[in-house]
């Protein structure tokens, strides 16, 4: 009879805490057709682009990466993402507003000023980036293509004031101080 009255016991408790589980809370998952594969929503999507942007950066630090939880938390949907490196310098977060846009990364060389080609690929998500060892030159070199427009900018850090200079068409993302 214990048995009996425990088993009953549990599982009005399992109901209880599930059916309170979703209190106050939206329906996570919008409606949609029985049998249809679920809406795939990226915290990409959240950034807030305005018309004409096509990346985004955030700066992260000289030499080591500050707050990378802060970051993996608003914009990434995964902590898992490639770094390239250039130098021993900053440290910058670049995230291309669309998954087929084309990205090529180039080390700039401060004596000859020629670009070294250090990555290509036709389409890109989300990733690290550690150039610029000096403060005078930015040593690296990012050309984003999509849809038959190519851009290109050179993340680096104003010697004026010391903010994050991201290229016009990009949107910083660096957290605020």
């Amino acid at each position: 009879m214990r048995r009996k009255t425990a088993a009953i016991w549990v599982a009005a408790a399992t109901a209880l805490v599930l059916a309170l589980g979703g209190c106050g809370q939206a329906d996570p998952q919008p409606s949609q057709a029985p049998g249809s594969a679920a809406p795939t929503v990226s915290k990409r999507d959240a950034i807030p682009f305005e018309e004409g942007q096509l990346y985004a950066v955030a700066y992260l630090g000289y030499q080591t990466i500050d707050d990378w939880a802060y970051y993996v938390e608003r914009y990434l949907d995964s902590g898992d993402v490639p770094t390239h490196f250039i130098s021993d310098g900053d440290y910058y977060l670049v995230i291309p507003r669309y998954d087929d846009m084309g990205v090529a990364l180039y080390a700039n060389d401060i004596e000859t000023g020629a670009s070294e080609p250090r990555y290509e690929a036709n389409s890109c998500g989300p990733f690290l980036l550690q150039c610029n060892i000096s403060d005078i030159f930015s040593d690296a070199a990012i050309r984003f293509t999509y849809n038959g427009e190519t851009v290109e900018f050179s993340p680096f850090l104003s010697l004026e004031n010391g903010a994050p200079m991201m290229g016009e068409r990009g949107l910083d993302l660096t957290k605020p101080s």
